[in-house]
């Protein structure tokens, strides 16, 4: 099912001119077109609106658990690798249109019967699937839930905030676990909405202004900083939030789904409060109320990512009281990891040549790192910043759990996460990449994670994990940490797929929640927001959401890094708890 924007709109419309007026009622029956079946139905249709890939992820890797079994295992695999191979062949095959050449035209013949035979092959995989594994078929196709079953699936201390963004206006809907309500942002249609996060990005983000080096938040460093644009943040609160957070009373955490350029902006640094004072006052940021002090957040790529996680990704005595009957009688593979658990497996602080100036986890984009073929250059790697902050922020996590695995330097390899490590990775409970992270590039180049180079690159370690690598690992973990920059999007720009690229690589590898960031990070400040998260989790276990809340507000105590640009850039993608 998929519905029109125009079609949602109007639903909206009429649900809230039906709620501010009298409503008819025929007889003694119920009139179908009521607020509420408005309201529930313009709830499931802007869930439909909402497509992301990382979603889609998501539900693949929930019917293999559901499943578990090994032979659907490999099929799901098989075909993952038809869906890419199709995409790659439909990029190369439009870009040999623009070149009216015989030996274009040929390599084009010969890529088009590699195409259909492709396509061929999928189809072929889809009907075995369909046949011998329904549930899989049904799980990796999920509907919207609706109101009730939502309602069902949050915890009593949670509320879940929905927006849909839509060319002529922003609809936004407030659930608890029993009560709902819903409006309408008039004044921010998509353009306008985009305006106002663009705003907000150029004082948090050097992304599209590399060449002025005061705009690099992760390197202050005593250069001029600008100011954050508190009255717009202001606003976004008074028009996104605040119409509906009269439910959230007595709701200490906030699970969001959002659309558009809202993917970009994480909204901890949103701010509730009328700012006071000019945004250049030094307490300025000290005393602004900000949206993470109200709410514990989390964020999900879709509304029925709740059912997938909390239902078909756990085993059976960590299933949601909310959750259906189970498709099948399988647990999947979570169900074997009972008892003690291997508590962490993490890897960063590769062997780099670079200059550790104040540095941040971050270069060019990975059209930089490029070598031959589709490889990275280990030498251009190699030449990438040291970082002593990723090594402090490792041996901090050492120690927090002794009992975990911790490669740092040499032992980070790509070897080591794809070989040698893979069967601790399938057990480990937290997974951290502490490194740099590379935005995809403008031609093929994926985004990926840097790695300690090999002396020469291979297709098994070039030393850059990229995002098809990361897909393929099998984790089981509750809780990846991808510490560097730009894990939260496929180009690391605004506008672009939310939550794609690493962040859809580690959902389809297995995690159930991951930490990414929207931005260029400091070292150092990163260093101690993540040691805060984990030492936040060893207090209260479980709780990411609440963990990562107390490490914003650990790290922007500290005076030189009470701007959001410090603190707000990762954002907890998956279930709070």
């Amino acid at each position: 099912m998929r519905i029109g924007a125009w079609r949602l709109g109007l639903l909206i419309l009429l649900g809230l001119a039906l709620a501010g007026g009298a409503l008819a009622r025929a007889g003694s029956g119920q009139d179908p077109d009521t607020p509420e079946s408005l309201r529930a139905e313009a709830f499931e249709a802007a869930q439909w609106a909402i497509v992301s890939d990382a979603a889609d992820a998501l539900a693949k890797v929930s019917a293999r658990f559901a499943e578990g079994d090994d032979a659907l295992g490999q099929l799901a695999e098989r075909r993952e690798r038809l869906i890419q191979r199709r995409d790659a062949l439909e990029r190369e095959v439009e870009g040999l249109y623009a070149q009216d050449t015989p030996s274009a035209r040929e390599r084009r013949r010969i890529l088009s019967r590699s195409y259909e035979q492709t396509l061929a092959e999928l189809g072929e995989v889809d009907a075995e699937i369909q046949e011998s594994f329904p549930a899989f078929a049904e799980l990796t196709s999920p509907r919207a839930l609706s109101v009730t079953e939502t309602q069902a699936l949050l915890n009593p201390d949670e509320a879940l905030l929905l927006v849909f963004v839509n060319p002529e206006a922003t609809y936004v809907w407030g659930i608890t676990s029993d009560r709902i309500e819903w409006a309408r942002a008039a004044d921010l249609g998509e353009a306008a909405l985009t305006a106002s996060v663009d705003r907000l990005r150029a004082s948090l983000t050097t992304a599209g202004a590399r060449s002025d080096p005061t705009l690099d938040p992760a390197l202050f460093a005593g250069r001029p900083v600008r100011a954050y644009d508190r009255a717009e943040a202001y606003r976004l609160y008074t028009s996104l939030i605040q119409p509906v957070e009269g439910i959230f009373a007595g709701h200490s955490t906030l699970i969001t789904v959002v659309s558009g350029p809202l993917t970009t902006l994480p909204l901890a640094a949103l701010v509730t409060a009328p700012p006071v004072g000019e945004d250049t006052a030094p307490e300025a940021l000290a005393t602004t109320e900000w949206l993470i002090d109200r709410y514990a957040l989390a964020t999900l790529p879709s509304v029925s990512s709740l059912k997938a996680l909390r239902c078909h990704l756990a085993a059976d005595e960590d299933r949601h009281p909310g959750c259906p009957a189970r498709l099948t009688g399988g647990d999947g593979r979570r169900a074997m990891l009972t008892g003690d658990r291997l508590p962490l497996v993490a890897f960063g602080a590769p062997v780099l040549t670079g200059t550790p100036e104040p540095a941040a986890r971050g270069a060019p984009d990975a059209d930089g790192i490029l070598g031959e073929g589709q490889l990275a250059d280990v030498e251009k790697l190699r030449a990438l910043p040291d970082l002593p902050g990723a090594r402090a922020e490792l041996m901090a996590l050492g120690r927090i759990y002794p009992k975990g695995v911790v490669r740092i330097g040499a032992a980070a390899t790509e070897t080591a996460v794809r070989k040698t490590d893979t069967d601790l990775l399938s057990e480990a409970r937290f997974v951290v990449f502490s490194t740099h992270g590379l935005m995809a590039g403008a031609s093929f180049a994926e985004p990926g994670l840097v790695l300690t180079p090999p002396g020469t690159a291979t297709a098994e370690d070039d030393g850059y994990l990229t995002a098809s690598e990361a897909a393929g690992l099998r984790l089981n973990a509750d809780f990846v940490v991808l510490s560097a920059c730009n894990t939260a999007a496929s180009d690391g720009r605004p506008g672009g797929e939310g939550l794609s690229g690493l962040a859809r690589a580690f959902f389809y590898a297995g995690a159930r929640s991951i930490l990414v960031s929207h931005w260029e990070v400091s070292d150092q400040a990163t260093t101690a927001l993540i040691t805060g998260t984990f030492a936040g989790l060893d207090r209260t276990p479980g709780n990411r959401a609440v963990a990562l809340q107390g490490a914003m507000r650990e790290v922007r105590a500290d005076r030189r890094w009470q701007h959001p640009a410090y603190w707000a850039a990762f954002t907890l993608v998956g279930t709070p708890s």
